[in-house]
């Protein structure tokens, strides 16, 4: 508990030294990185053993959270999600003794599904440019806090509850300490939490009145540690399959990247939609 309890503080004050150049490419770099280490764990994990496919995968996706935010054209990405699925194609094909259905499966995964996650990081952080005048580069801060937070706090509070109150196991095959109670309990003290910290923005940071209203920015919490829980099976699901424990060890007490960041990747896509959603319809 202790060298899990160290690393949280490690990783938590990485983000917010990360935080702090929001607005600048290295936060940008950042996660793109992120996204590359991730790729590399589902790869290793996976036991995909072909290095070309292997190395292709890892670039590709550290750089398609980049595409997905710098080249933001529907046709731009339509054409790039194309190209990947050919190159991918032809390189098992004319690899086939070497890379399998399977491995071509993950890699494809690995490359696009989860990067998607930390790319929406990207794409929350620049609704000031998306939504000029409507919303501001405090709000964006906010909700990019909000990605990572709802999703981080859903899994610290669930893991407390749950070891204090938990008796009924969610999913003991994928997820044995996992319980109702705790997966409750959680996404409750995340709504609690997360609007405290509402409250806080408004009334120390925030430079105009709230662009969401707040019953909907409760709803949004509580839909994204909903979905939090599913990214988080999702990714015990792959491990369970492989039959490892852990991504990696990068993170003592935490495992890897994916580990770590297993349920951003849907509360991220949850925060950017619906935020996006609200924002055309209402500016």
């Amino acid at each position: 508990m202790k060298t899990r309890i160290i690393s949280g503080i490690v990783v938590a004050l990485v983000l917010i030294g990360a935080g702090c150049l929001m607005f600048t490419p290295v936060f940008d770099i950042v996660f793109c990185l992120l996204a590359g280490a991730a790729t590399y764990e589902i790869m290793k994990v996976a036991g995909v053993k072909d290095k070309p496919l292997r190395v292709i995968a890892i670039v590709l996706g550290a750089l398609f959270p980049a595409a997905l935010v710098y080249l933001r054209q529907p046709w731009i990405i339509a054409t790039i999600l194309f190209c990947i699925v050919v190159l991918y194609i032809i390189l098992t094909l004319a690899r086939h003794q070497d890379i399998s259905f399977s491995d071509t499966a993950i890699s494809l995964y690995a490359t696009l599904v989860v990067p998607t996650g930390f790319a929406c990081i990207l794409l929350v952080s620049d609704f000031y440019k998306i939504f000029p005048g409507s919303i501001d580069k405090y709000e964006s801060f906010f909700m990019t806090f909000t990605c990572i937070a709802a999703a981080l706090l859903n899994d610290v509070f669930a893991y407390f509850v749950g070891s204090a109150f938990g008796k009924h196991k969610m999913t003991p095959i994928l997820s044995p300490h996992k319980s109702w109670e705790g997966a409750i309990g959680g996404v409750v003290l995340d709504m609690v939490a997360m609007m405290l910290f509402l409250l806080l923005f408004v009334k120390c940071f925030a430079k105009k009145a709230f662009f969401m209203p707040a019953w909907l920015y409760a709803v949004l919490v509580i839909v994204t540690a909903v979905l939090s829980i599913y990214g988080d099976l999702m990714a015990s699901l792959i491990k369970r399959n492989y039959g490892v424990k852990d991504y990696s060890h990068l993170i003592p007490g935490h495992g890897g990247i994916m580990d770590r960041f297993d349920s951003v990747l849907l509360a991220a896509p949850t925060v950017f939609i619906v935020t996006d959603i609200f924002a055309h319809a209402a500016f």
